[in-house]
């Protein structure tokens, strides 16, 4: 038998680049598994927002009572039914607020592009040259998540009641 007194340089060095190469795929694993966790919690964050802001936006114009702004400057100012006083849903830099005189109150911001639209219709059969709002479609995309959010209102008291 031999008389091994210790480690050869070729095993030391061997050893050495396995731990190494061990190491690095499980560097990159736990990298690309925290990565991952992040972005799953930022793009549900930036969602979970995006639809709270959706239903307030919801809430507000659903009950208006009138309207004024045009769509394409992506501020609408309008009155409610059941809120007080007259409010604006305005799209300014990236960010979306609603007006309640004197107050700002940021509903959703980091919004890379907002869209709100009309559709007019008679609604009440009338021979009245303006139509009734019948839809408002509300659009917006968030930076980063590159999903498109939309709602569509439908509001309820535009057109007055004529029947007893």
């Amino acid at each position: 038998m031999k008389n091994t007194k210790g480690l050869i340089l070729i095993e030391l060095i061997m050893t050495i680049v396995l731990i190494g190469i061990i190491a690095t795929f499980i560097g990159f694993f736990i990298y690309s598994g925290i990565n991952g966790y992040l972005r799953a919690k930022y793009v549900t964050n930036g969602s979970l927002d995006a639809q709270r802001a959706l239903d307030r936006i919801s809430l507000e114009l659903r009950d208006i009572t009138d309207i004024t702004g045009t769509p394409s400057n992506s501020t609408v100012t309008y009155k409610s039914a059941v809120l007080t006083g007259t409010r604006t849903l305005k799209y300014v830099g990236d960010t979306i607020f609603i007006n309640t005189t004197p107050n700002d109150y940021e509903l959703l911001e980091d919004v890379s592009s907002f869209n709100l639209s009309y559709t007019y219709l008679n609604l009440d059969d009338d021979t009245a040259s303006v139509d009734e709002v019948a839809n408002i479609e509300v659009k917006f995309n968030l930076v980063d998540i590159g999903k498109n959010f939309r709602t569509n209102i439908f509001p309820r008291n535009l057109v007055k009641k004529t029947w007893p």
